[in-house]
């Protein structure tokens, strides 16, 4: 496929999800020509426009929500990356931006992204998946997971994580691609959205120390020193992206709060001990989050014992559903393996990454709320989609039923969360619709067939598989420098 093919297709992927998000908050009546109800982003740049880094006087003229007083002035707590990337839009269009419809974008450029990175995969046979698999899993990202109900109506908490997900996504594919300074790039821009996942940066470390020889095994030996040292150009290439975003954070701290150590939230914790009684990360609140984020499920409301038609409650006490219900297709982490692909080390890279990112969320107050999905478990989805292309059976009916009752929950959570609960007749509405095109779906895909899987076992004298001898990672010991520049993406 052609660079100009390519860019045609993603264009073509971002354009339906745009559309889709669209309608879909048409549908729920969200005015994407008005600021949502939570623009704190959209207000921080105006005042930078007005010369200013305070959001105003408290009282301000709106109410904020997490906000930080400092000398009786309100201060945006968090990172400044959402509201550098909005700045151009709000000093061109003023009152005519909106934070809900650059949500949107946001959204629909991930699904893109997880798109494209699922195909660099397939294209380095690190999976065995066709290109409309991989649209079907990028589909489901975006539309049958709680990225759906978090896409649709702006809010700071939600851009903020959705534009997170970019960056890490960003770090994905370009790791796989070998692009280091794109992919420390990503880094940079997690801790200028949400500095608790720079996690994610776990991914290209071992990767790339891999690449170096770190970690290999070979004639049945593990071997943890390089067998090649990074050139000055690697070492810039790492350093320069992670230190222009640090510079940026750190003065952004200074500037704002007076210390370059403070982010904010220590000013914030200390003026809330009653809300975060064991600070803002803690053990205390391990159990309450696992409940929320695998046990818990909708409620259903009884007017009697003799009550036949029960109502499902999605929006409960704004703590949330389990991942299982808002993205079933989870459910396939906890069956029988039914086989996966050839490289084992990639996977275990992408279940550390995913354990690193899982960690602060397990330990994080508040758990989300007010929410209708699991939303803070949104920075895991990324490496969890691709860990679950990583498995060797095809998107057949188990995948397909799974993938469309994640997308019919998600319809109905972001229908309980922005305006309202579903009527029965929406909701068997919703149930036709994503039957058929999971119907028309399994069709496609039983009309395609599969591409052909890798050849070639693990190898005798090494334990990553055959994709790791085809993109260099084992170059090492052919006198190449792997790592050394980026591979072509698909």
């Amino acid at each position: 496929m052609t660079r100009l093919r390519r860019r045609l297709v993603d264009l073509a992927v971002f354009a339906v999800a745009l559309a889709l998000l669209a309608m879909l908050a048409g549908i729920f009546e969200i005015d994407s020509g008005k600021l949502s109800g939570s623009p704190h982003y959209v207000w921080q740049v105006q005042s930078w426009l007005d010369g200013h880094f305070d959001l105003g006087p408290s009282p301000g003229p709106q109410v904020v929500d997490d906000k930080i007083t400092v000398n009786g002035h309100y201060y945006l707590m968090y990172p400044p990356l959402p509201s550098l990337l909005m700045l151009p839009f709000v000093w061109l269009m003023g009152d005519g931006f909106s934070d809900i419809w650059f949500t949107w974008g946001v959204a629909a450029l991930n699904v893109v992204l997880v798109f494209r990175t699922l195909e660099v995969l397939r294209h380095r046979r690190i999976t065995r998946r066709s290109t409309l698999e991989n649209l079907v899993l990028a589909a489901v990202f975006g539309f049958g997971t709680i990225s759906l109900w978090l896409s649709l109506g702006g809010k700071v908490w939600f851009t903020g994580q959705l534009m997170s997900t970019t960056a890490i996504l960003l770090v994905l594919h370009s790791t796989v691609c070998r692009r280091w300074w794109l992919a420390w790039l990503g880094v940079g821009l997690t801790a200028l959205t949400r500095t608790t996942e720079v996690a994610v940066g776990i991914v290209p470390a071992l990767v790339y120390l891999r690449d170096l020889g770190v970690g290999r095994r070979t004639a049945g030996r593990w071997n943890f020193r390089p067998a090649r040292w990074p050139s000055l150009r690697e070492i810039a290439a790492t350093v320069v992206p992670l230190a222009i975003c640090g510079a940026i954070l750190l003065a952004r701290n200074k500037l704002y709060f007076g210390s370059v150590t403070s982010t904010g939230y220590d000013i914030h914790t200390a003026n809330d001990v009653r809300v975060f009684p064991y600070g803002l990360m803690n053990w205390h609140y391990v159990w309450p989050n696992f409940v929320i984020d695998f046990l818990r499920f909708p409620d259903f409301h009884f007017t009697g014992v003799n009550d036949a038609h029960p109502v499902m409650d999605l929006r409960g006490d704004g703590m949330g559903t389990s991942i299982f219900f808002s993205t079933p297709l989870m459910l396939l982490f906890l069956v029988t393996s039914q086989g996966k692909a050839a490289d084992r080390w990639m996977r275990t890279v992408m279940w550390t990454g995913t354990a690193a990112l899982f960690l602060p969320v397990i330990m994080f107050q508040a758990a989300g709320y007010f929410q209708v999905g699991a939303r803070y478990l949104l920075p895991i989805y990324p490496t969890l989609f691709l860990l679950l292309a990583m498995r060797a059976e095809r998107i057949g009916a188990r995948w397909l039923v799974l993938g469309g009752l994640g997308i019919f929950s998600n319809v109905l959570l972001a229908k309980a969360f922005w305006s309202g609960p579903p009527s029965s007749q929406f909701a068997w509405t919703t149930a036709g619709i994503v039957t058929a095109v999971c119907v028309l779906a399994y069709w496609l895909l039983a009309l395609t067939g599969r591409t052909p899987a890798p050849t070639g076992g693990d190898g005798p004298a090494t334990d990553d598989g055959p994709a790791a001898h085809r993109d260099g990672l084992h170059g090492v010991e052919a006198g190449t420098r792997p790592g050394a520049g980026p591979v072509p993406s698909p």
